[in-house]
Formats: C-alpha cells, sequence, structure tokens
C-alpha cells in the first residue's frame, strides 16, 4: 500500500476541460462505493478536491494501480473528452510533496495564494465527516496540512498575500476609474463570494447586491450587510449591474447570451463587466461575441498580476525545501511503524502456528534462535502479509525480544 494521486490542473488543461472533472460531496460518495466495489483490498481510501485551478484524488491503494483508479472514477461520474495526456499521476514522496505544495499555494497559478490552504482542510473535514478516508490517507492528509502550515509560517511565500478574489477586484480596478461608483452584483454565496464581497468594501466600495439560491445574509460589520435575492430575480439584476462576479456551484450556467443580449438592451448598450469565479463556469463563453459585454474566466483573471512574483518566488524556494525534508521525514517514520506493524502481524501468525508443546518448550528454555532461524528461511506464498518480508529483515536481537514478548503474553 503506498500514497498516490492523480489530477488535472491549470498546466495540464484549461479551464473548459477541468469543467468537466468535479469532485463534490455527493459524487464522491458514489464514487466511494464504486471503487470499494472495484478494488476490495487494493484501495484503503481516497478523497478529492476540486478548485478554480484543479480536480485531484488522493488515495492509499496498492501499487501501481493510479490509472486503472483514473479510469473507474471518470466512468462512474460519466466524464469524457478529457485527454489522458491531461492528467499527472504521482506516488510515495513524489505524492505528499505535491500535496504539500498544492495546501501551501506554491503549485497555484497564483503563486503563493492563501485561499487554497482552507479549501483543501475543507475537503478533507468533509470525507472524514462522511467517513470515506481510511486511517492511512487520513495520516498523510493532516501531515500535508501540518507541513503546509509551517512552510507558510517559516517563510514569506504569502508576502502581500494574492486571492482569486483579490485578482478579481485587482481587474475592476484596472477597468474603472471609480469602482465605488459602479453598481456591482455577486452571484453566489459561498466563501469566494463572501471574500470578494469582503475584498469590494475594504476599498470603499459598497454598491453590492447579491443573488443566491437561497435567502442569505452577509455581515461584515455591525454597520453593513447583505441580503440576498432569489435566483429568479437574476435577470432584473443585470439590468441595474456594471460589475457581475459569479462564484456559485451549478452544473449549468447561470448567464446565457440571451440574457446578456436583453439586460444590454434595457442599459441602452452600457457596458457590463462579467468576472466568472466557478469551475464549471457559471457563464457561456458565447457571451465574448457580444459587443459592449466584457467576459473574464479564471484562466483570464489569473494572468492579469504578478506583483511581487520574485519575491513570492524566492519564498516559494525556501518553503518548497521545507516541503522536501519534512514529507521525506513523515513518509519514512510512516513506512517505519508500517514495517512494524506489518511484522508484528507476521511474526503472530506465524507463532500461532506452533503447538502448545512446542510453545512451552521454548518458553522453558528460552532459546529462540531455532526459531529465527525459522522464521528467517521459510517460504510462505502470502501477500497480504507481504510473503513475511517485514519480519525477515529485522535483525535476530530484534526478532528474538518480539518473540519473548509473545510467549510472556501467550
Amino acid at each position: 500500500m503506498e500514497l498516490q494521486l492523480f489530477g488535472i490542473n491549470h498546466k495540464t488543461s484549461n479551464v473548459a476541460e477541468r469543467e468537466k472533472f468535479i469532485i463534490n460531496e455527493s459524487n464522491q460518495i458514489l464514487l466511494d462505493s464504486h471503487l470499494k466495489k472495484v478494488f476490495y483490498d487494493d484501495l484503503e481510501s481516497f478523497f478529492g478536491i476540486s478548485t478554480c485551478n484543479r480536480t485531484e484524488i488522493y488515495f492509499v491503494g496498492k501499487s501501481g494501480i493510479s490509472k486503472e483508479v483514473l479510469r473507474e472514477a471518470l466512468k462512474r461520474l460519466d466524464v469524457k473528452d478529457i485527454s489522458m495526456d491531461s492528467f499527472y499521476f504521482l506516488s510515495n514522496h513524489d505524492a505528499l510533496v505535491h500535496m504539500c505544495k498544492v495546501a501551501s499555494g506554491i503549485d497555484s497559478q497564483v503563486l503563493g495564494e492563501q485561499e487554497i490552504f482552507g479549501q483543501f482542510k475543507t475537503a478533507l473535514k468533509s470525507a472524514k465527516e462522511y467517513k470515506i478516508v481510511g486511517k492511512k490517507l487520513s495520516y498523510f492528509a493532516d501531515k500535508v496540512i501540518e507541513i503546509s502550515k509551517n512552510a507558510r509560517t517559516n517563510t514569506k511565500i504569502g508576502i502581500n498575500s494574492l486571492s482569486v478574489s483579490g485578482l478579481a477586484l485587482t481587474l475592476i480596478k484596472n477597468i474603472f476609474e471609480a469602482p465605488e461608483n459602479q453598481n456591482i452584483l455577486i452571484i453566489g454565496a459561498g466563501s469566494l463570494s463572501q471574500n470578494v464581497i469582503k475584498n469590494l468594501y475594504d476599498k470603499g466600495i459598497r454598491n453590492i447586491k447579491l443573488v443566491n439560491r437561497t435567502v442569505k445574509k452577509i455581515e461584515l460589520n455591525s454597520n453593513f450587510e447583505i441580503l440576498s435575492s432569489s435566483l429568479d430575480t437574476l435577470h432584473d439584476q443585470l439590468e441595474l449591474a456594471d460589475i457581475v462576479i459569479s462564484s456559485s456551484i451549478t452544473e449549468l450556467p447561470l448567464i446565457g447570451k440571451g440574457a446578456i443580449e436583453n439586460a444590454l438592451k434595457i442599459r441602452k448598450n452600457k457596458p457590463i463587466l462579467l468576472i466568472d469565479l466557478g469551475v464549471p463556469r457559471n457563464i457561456e463563453d458565447e457571451i465574448r461575441n457580444i459587443e459592449q459585454a466584457y467576459l473574464y474566466s479564471i484562466d483570464d483573471i489569473e494572468k492579469i498580476t504578478q506583483d511581487n512574483y520574485g519575491q513570492r518566488s524566492i519564498e516559494a524556494d525556501k518553503a518548497m525545501n521545507i516541503i522536501v525534508l519534512e514529507s521525506k521525514s513523515k513518509l519514512e517514520n510512516f513506512y517505519l511503524k508500517s514495517s512494524k506493524d506489518l511484522a508484528n502481524l507476521q511474526l503472530d501468525k506465524f507463532l500461532n502456528g506452533l503447538s502448545n508443546h512446542e510453545i512451552k518448550q521454548f518458553k522453558s528454555s528460552g532459546d529462540y534462535s531455532n526459531l529465527v532461524e525459522s522464521i528467517k528461511s521459510m517460504n510462505i506464498d502470502d501477500e497480504y502479509l507481504n510473503n513475511f518480508q517485514d519480519i525477515k529483515n529485522l535483525d535476530d536481537h530484534i526478532i528474538k525480544s518480539m518473540i519473548k514478548t509473545f510467549f510472556n503474553n501467550a
């Protein structure tokens, strides 16, 4: 059993591909049931994460099965038309390092962005609540959080930290000389939308409306709160909005070409800026072809700014050193403990095969040399117990000590 992962991200694909492969709470539960039926004991457990930049699945399983797991995941989730070349596969130390790079923001398109750390923790917490994550994978995931936190705390990777929500504000400021005079419509009330609203508020922008599937109140302080209107009012709200920022979880676009064309007629062709932070996308890409409508997707806005990139790049190298060294240490500790646990199971099975008379003889003599010799020379085909290789690899005096402990407890 080893740590493995596969995924698709902004380096290997565009948003049109990434939006086809999304892991959420509901389909993760379905996928868990399917993978258990297909792989049985060859897969201990898994969990997945989907963000603006990536979808990845982490799992502990039999060595070399990552491509098989991917094929089954794509089949169960009915994902089509993504080239296998868009996916990457990692295992053991490389997998643990990659997970830490993701959680710490080093692997993000916006180097050092901080939102991914919370997204990783949320994905893990959700999987644990649904009892999807097993003991071994839980160990690795918890270490990812620990190592990533150390990497961010002990370096300045987050210097003047950027975020997707922050980049949306940067785009607005680049386009509008006085953004505080514009009417802004936020679609969706999740954490990303709330961060957008906070960033807008902090820059003195107050003309903010919110549309959401359910009624939700966003309260930033005692003097400012927003109560969302229902999704049914979306088209009416578009007619009033100069800037639309959408970050809703949806399988189909919420805003189509026709809706924007109608809104522009009412607005007498006053331009409208649309920022789509959703993956899958919330706004139809065909809107780019409409004059006076300016659409930016998540891939577009993340290319806008590289403020402090040089300094953050230097800090990223420092963070990588921390990640690589700590990942190696955590992995070695895990496999050392796993090997000891497996060696104990192997010894128990061997000694339990002895008769009561043999056990009594060995206990009375106190000489376990013959037993150690038998253990090291035996040839038992038992794949579950790694063919007894772990106990065979131990020094003789360690095996004797383990035998003594067994007999004392027998």
